[in-house]
């Protein structure tokens, strides 16, 4: 299912493509509100924020791939553009304005806010994708998810590590 999942494997030398790989899988893992298409064959909007080798490898990976029979379309977006229209973003950007601005769009949004680092799912989004003993690993925060009106696959919750951002043990959103 995962290449490297919690229980798993040592990254790889291009740890941008493991990554981008994860991406994909999550997609396959995260239901979305039945509103959030309008027919069986409408496509996965997907967004990408920021540069770097993983939002790069990702947008590699991801185009002219599908899901089920949804094909995946891949956008380069500022942080501070619309996410109307948009099923999941992954975020390559460590600004906290401009990450909790993505978060906020996100959650109002039924959008799949995905990021790097260690504190991304503990501030907001909803999966981050970290490096743990050479390892690419995730944490989920299922609050963010159930505000975004996301369902997380138990299959997926049972590799990660599940957290709660500071909003969302507060009773606030980001």
């Amino acid at each position: 299912m995962f290449v490297g999942t919690r229980a798993g494997a040592q990254a790889p030398a291009d740890e941008a493509q493991i990554k981008a790989a994860f991406v994909f899988n999550f997609l396959k893992f995260v239901d979305w509100p039945v509103d959030s298409f309008h027919g069986q064959q409408d496509p996965f909007i997907i967004a990408i924020v920021g540069e770097g080798d993983t939002a790069d490898a990702t947008e590699r990976f991801l185009t002219a791939k599908q899901i089920g029979t949804r094909p995946i379309v891949v956008r380069r977006i500022k942080w501070d553009q619309s996410l109307a229209g948009v099923h999941a973003v992954f975020v390559a950007d460590h600004d906290a304005k401009r990450l909790r601005h993505v978060f906020e769009a996100a959650a109002a949004g039924s959008v799949l806010s995905i990021g790097e680092g260690e504190d991304f799912a503990a501030h907001g989004g909803v999966i981050g994708l970290l490096i743990d003993d050479r390892k690419v690993r995730f944490d989920i925060d299922t609050d963010a998810a159930q505000a975004a009106g996301l369902k997380v696959s138990s299959k997926l919750l049972a590799l990660t590590r599940i957290v709660h951002s500071a909003a969302s043990r507060s009773g606030v959103r980001p």
